[in-house]
């Protein structure tokens, strides 16, 4: 049986970190001392919490629902600031370079209030160009004369060595291959730093749109590109997510806070399923997810029958793209074990929440959660 009081109490703290530390990053230390010693909570009551429904409902809702703007403003707020200073030094130093954000802040499918945030730096002079170009003419040509591999080597160096100067108290993290990271000192929030270049795709050549754009991130170690299309991601989970009125995005927080309220035994595996991964897995919903807002609950039950038939139907399940198309979902055997552990576990939360709405009922009925309305 699910604990759903403790899963309530585990999800407020992902979106607003735990009382304590609400209390003290709201007074100064004496005060917060006697707040925390009379049980006193500055944190904000969120309207899921304020539902007039069993405990399994205000869970699901609120692990379908977005963390407050205020919260998601610092992170990308902290983002901006970080790679501003950074690119001004860059400037400085020769490099042209510029920012994009990406990944879930972008998106808004973070589940936790303090959330990382994911900064693209990104050469622009010269770019990648897919052969054969649209129109010849368009670009004009580098007025850098070093290769595009050793240019992102370059900002990638220098942004290790800028980074501790520019943020002298933060603690910088230069080991990893694809981004640096910092967290502490003066920042809000943890930054990833992502060095990469333009990569304009004959469809951007023809289209002029961002979503169209490739970028190729520099990997440290490799010495190489890898590519990615993050903004072609973004413009299709926004896409199918309006069109389906925020429910796309409402299961795939619901995925993502699943995984998260794991013990850890099993989300060692069902973390092999990224938030990338999940994303693609809740997109290929498509008409499921029609479903009006005061009956939410209802794409509790549509997602599980969702990963029960990727589980069980393997033939289709390895049909499927992620939404960019740059590959399979399941493109590693890995995620076909995370995927039926988180299977096992959302068919476990809907039949807990089936039992707290009919609790003298012996046996699962779907449109009990189908059905229920919710206000």
């Amino acid at each position: 049986m699910i604990d759903f009081e403790k899963r309530l109490k585990s999800l407020k703290e992902r979106r607003q970190g735990t009382r304590e530390r609400a209390i003290y990053e709201s007074m100064e230390s004496f005060s917060a001392n006697n707040a925390i010693q009379r049980g006193i909570d500055v944190r904000k009551s969120e309207s899921f919490e304020n539902l007039n429904e069993v405990a399994g409902v205000k869970y699901a809702i609120g692990a379908m629902s977005a963390v407050e703007p205020a919260s998601t403003n610092v992170s990308i707020d902290e983002g901006n600031r970080v790679a501003d200073s950074l690119i001004k030094s860059l400037l400085n130093s020769g490099e042209s370079v510029t920012k994009r954000l990406q990944g879930s802040v972008a998106l808004d499918i973070h589940i936790k209030g303090h959330s990382d945030v994911d900064m693209l730096i990104i050469v622009t002079n010269p770019v990648k160009i897919e052969l054969p170009k649209v129109n010849p003419n368009e670009y004009s040509p580098a007025t850098d004369t070093r290769g595009l591999i050793n240019i992102a080597k370059d900002v990638r160096e220098k942004s290790e060595r800028i980074l501790p100067i520019n943020f002298p108290k933060a603690e910088v993290d230069s080991s990893g291959n694809k981004s640096i990271s910092l967290e502490g000192g003066s920042l809000r929030r943890k930054v990833d730093i992502v060095p990469a270049i333009w990569f304009d795709t004959i469809r951007y050549q023809r289209s002029g749109l961002e979503s169209d754009r490739g970028i190729k991130i520099y990997h440290k170690a490799d010495h190489e590109f890898y590519l990615n299309y993050p903004f072609t991601h973004i413009k299709m989970i926004n896409d199918r997510d309006s069109l389906y009125s925020g429910n796309l995005k409402s299961v795939i927080r619901l995925l993502k806070n699943m995984i998260a309220d794991m013990p850890d035994y099993k989300k060692r595996t069902a973390k092999n399923l990224s938030s990338y991964d999940l994303a693609a897995i809740a997109f290929h919903m498509n008409t499921e997810l029609d479903v009006p807002s005061y009956m939410k609950l209802a794409l509790v039950e549509k997602a599980r029958a969702h990963l029960a038939f990727l589980n069980s139907a393997k033939t289709y399940r390895d049909t499927l793209d992620v939404p960019d198309g740059s590959r399979k979902i399941f493109n590693e055997e890995s995620k076909t074990e995370a995927l039926e552990i988180l299977t096992n576990e959302i068919s476990d939360l809907a039949k807990a929440i089936y039992e707290e709405l009919k609790p003298f009922s012996h046996s699962y009925d779907a449109n009990v959660i189908l059905n229920k309305s919710v206000f």
